[in-house]
C-alpha cells in the first residue's frame, strides 16, 4: 500500500513531525483541489492554507502532481476501511447459496454502507467537490484510475455478482453490470451535486429525516427491481426488445 507521506528519519535533518504535517497539508490540499480543481490550485496556496511554508510541502511530496496523488490515496485507504467488511460480508455470501431475499437485503446493505459514507459522514465534506472532479476525468488520470481499481470496481464485482446471483446463467456480465450501475447510481446526484438536489427539493440541509426519506424510497424501489429480476428471463427479454 502506497505511503501518503515522506517522513525522513531525523539523523537526515530537515522535518520530523511527518504524519502531523502531511495530514494538515493533505487536508487542504482536498479542499482547494474541490474548489478550484487540478490546475486551479497551487502549491503556495495549499502550503498557506495548511499552515506550513513551500518547502515544507515539496519536502513531503516532491510537487503538486505528488500531492494530489497523496490526495487520493488518503481518500481512497479512508473510503475502503469504511466499506470494506459489508463488501467482504458480500462477497463471502455469495460464496455459499443464498435464498433471494437474503441476496436483496446484502445489495441493500451495500446501498445504504455507501449512502452512510457519502452523505451522512462528516468527514466526506471536504472530498466532494475533490471526488466529483476526478469521477468528471477533471484531474490527473492517475487518480481516477486509482479510485476505480481499489473502490469502483470492488463494488461493482459483488454487486454485478447479486444481480447474476438473482438473474439467473442466462445473464450476461454486461447487463449485471449496467442493472448494477443504475441501481447504486441512485444516490450521486445527493454525493456529486448536492447543493442543486437539494435546492431542487426545496431543502436547506439533508437533516437525519430527510435522509431517512431518501434511503427509504431508494430501499423501496432497489427491492422492488431486484424482485422483478428473479430469474424469470422477462427482465432480460424487456431489455432486449428496446
Amino acid at each position: 500500500m502506497t505511503t501518503i507521506h515522506r517522513r525522513r528519519p531525523a539523523s537526515e535533518g530537515g522535518y520530523t513531525c511527518g504524519d502531523e504535517t502531511s495530514a494538515r497539508i493533505i487536508e487542504a490540499a482536498l479542499n482547494l483541489f474541490g474548489e478550484r480543481g487540478y490546475e486551479g490550485a497551487s502549491t503556495r496556496d495549499i502550503a498557506e492554507l495548511a499552515g506550513v511554508n513551500a518547502p515544507a510541502l515539496n519536502y513531503y511530496f516532491k510537487n503538486k502532481e505528488g500531492v494530489y496523488s497523496a490526495c487520493t490515496e488518503y481518500m481512497v485507504e479512508r473510503i475502503w476501511d469504511y466499506l470494506a467488511p459489508t463488501i467482504e460480508a458480500a462477497q463471502a455470501l455469495l460464496g455459499t447459496r443464498p435464498d433471494t431475499e437474503q441476496l436483496i437485503d446484502t445489495f441493500c446493505a451495500i446501498q445504504s454502507k455507501i449512502a452512510e459514507f457519502m452523505l451522512v459522514s462528516n468527514r466526506t465534506n471536504s472530498w466532494r467537490k475533490f471526488y466529483a472532479r476526478e469521477q468528471a476525468g477533471l484531474g490527473p488520470s492517475a487518480g481516477e484510475e486509482m479510485i476505480s481499481q481499489r473502490i469502483g470496481q470492488r463494488i461493482i464485482g459483488v454487486t454485478s455478482g447479486i444481480i447474476s446471483r438473482l438473474m439467473g446463467p442466462d445473464a450476461s456480465d454486461e447487463e449485471c453490470i449496467l442493472r448494477s450501475m443504475t441501481l447504486t447510481g441512485q444516490l450521486l446526484p445527493f454525493h456529486l451535486t448536492r447543493t442543486s438536489s437539494l435546492k431542487s427539493l426545496g431543502w436547506d440541509a439533508l437533516t437525519p429525516e430527510r435522509y431517512a426519506m431518501l434511503m427509504g424510497i431508494v430501499r423501496e424501489q432497489t427491492v422492488t427491481l431486484l424482485r422483478g429480476l428473479g430469474g424469470s428471463g422477462l427482465a432480460r427479454d424487456g431489455l432486449d426488445a428496446v
